[in-house]
């Protein structure tokens, strides 16, 4: 396989992308949050002229609406500025390159944890919080057979089979 594509810089996939690395984390929080929140409307009814009650409800809310916005915003504005100008993705059959002008990154296909697919993207997941986005608007119809049927032979990694969920 040997696949390279021009990839222009897009805000809203990178967003996605960062949503989608974070989730499992912040889905805790979620939860951590309602928990909060709950324990605190209880509070509330057993002594509503307790302060601290009404602040484990404001906190909990907090965590379960306010912590995952706000940390979107901040993981998009601490992004390198070099990510800007677009990269060129080069597939083979033993790396995944991902160059910008000035910087780039290389990963093997023998570190692979799994790939996920979208309708929109690959994510190729070498670990827990670090993805390669693969788009697909880049490719041709033909590149994508030829991606998809190099996913599904991936040996498996350390011990088991690198999946390729459907999202």
């Amino acid at each position: 396989m040997q696949i390279s594509m021009a990839v222009p810089y897009d805000e809203e996939r990178l967003r996605r992308t960062i949503r989608f690395i974070l989730r499992p984390q912040l889905k805790t929080i979620r939860v951590l949050g309602g928990v909060l929140a709950v324990l605190g409307i209880a509070l509330v009814a057993l002594d509503p002229a307790d302060p601290m009650s009404y602040g484990v409800v404001v906190l909990g809310l907090l965590f379960a609406t306010a912590i995952a916005p706000i940390t979107l915003a901040r993981s998009m504005r601490l992004q390198s500025p070099v990510i800007k100008d677009g990269c060129r993705i080069t597939l083979d059959d033993e790396w995944v390159t991902v160059a910008y002008p000035l910087a780039e990154s290389r990963f093997r296909w023998a570190g692979l944890d799994r790939v996920i697919e979208t309708p929109e993207v690959w994510y190729v997941m070498f670990s827990k919080i670090q993805a390669a986005t693969i788009p697909k608007e880049p490719m041709t119809g033909e590149q994508r057979r030829e991606f998809a049927a190099f996913v599904d032979r991936l040996p498996a990694v350390g011990g088991r089979s690198p999946s390729r969920n459907r999202r």
